[in-house]
């Protein structure tokens, strides 16, 4: 091993440990994401995930790490192959920039696969829906309303502020939360009268 190192000139040497120690880090980063000890973005789950909702910046650690992986393989070939220093580097920019974009949009394709199907009832509010049981007015009492949110479509318990009482079939606008599963609607029209 320590014949084949020498024998190597020097930008070989360069561009073969950026591809080895880089590749290795991204065998780690891979290890350890399946294995589930780490989170979104290689850090232990709890961390605070710095990206929103995507969990990956395109500067993250697993893109730069992909990139210097591209570059230093693209640029280890390209010098194998006899080509001068001034094409392996360009071949060993464009071979990274694709790596890393490669990885920005595959985890960012995985992150957005990552949906918890936890209804948040604060994803109704503005939501238009139909009155399923009627809802006595000013508070008074809980009826029901069918509403899409969130992709699905629930009953869910809902109160008005309304002075009239808003019977089956109502069309209604989710105005606020009132507790965590509870909702306030007013009538997006005049009520009819029982049906």
């Amino acid at each position: 091993m320590e014949s084949w190192w020498g024998a190597l000139g020097t930008e070989l040497q360069v561009f073969y440990a950026i591809a080895i120690a880089t590749t290795a880090l991204l065998v780690a980063q891979l290890v350890l994401l399946v294995s589930g000890v780490a989170g979104g973005e290689g850090e232990l789950h709890g961390a605070t995930d710095a990206h929103g909702d995507t969990g990956v910046g395109i500067l993250s650690v697993r893109t730069v790490t992909a990139f210097f992986t591209g570059f230093g393989w693209a640029g280890v070939v390209a010098l194998e192959a006899g080509k001068a220093l001034g094409v392996a580097i360009v071949w060993a920019v464009a071979s990274g920039t694709a790596f890393m974009l490669g990885v920005f949009f595959l985890m960012r394709g995985l992150y957005s696969l990552r949906e918890s199907g936890t209804l948040d009832f604060r994803n109704a509010v503005g939501a238009v829906g139909t009155v399923y049981l009627p809802i006595p007015g000013e508070m008074a009492g809980p009826g029901q309303i069918e509403v899409l949110f969130q992709g699905r479509l629930q009953v869910v318990q809902a109160f008005t502020r309304a002075a009239q009482r808003l019977p089956n079939r109502t069309r209604v606008r989710v105005t606020e939360l009132l507790d965590p599963t509870t909702l306030v609607v007013e009538p997006l029209e005049a009520p009819r009268g029982e049906e």
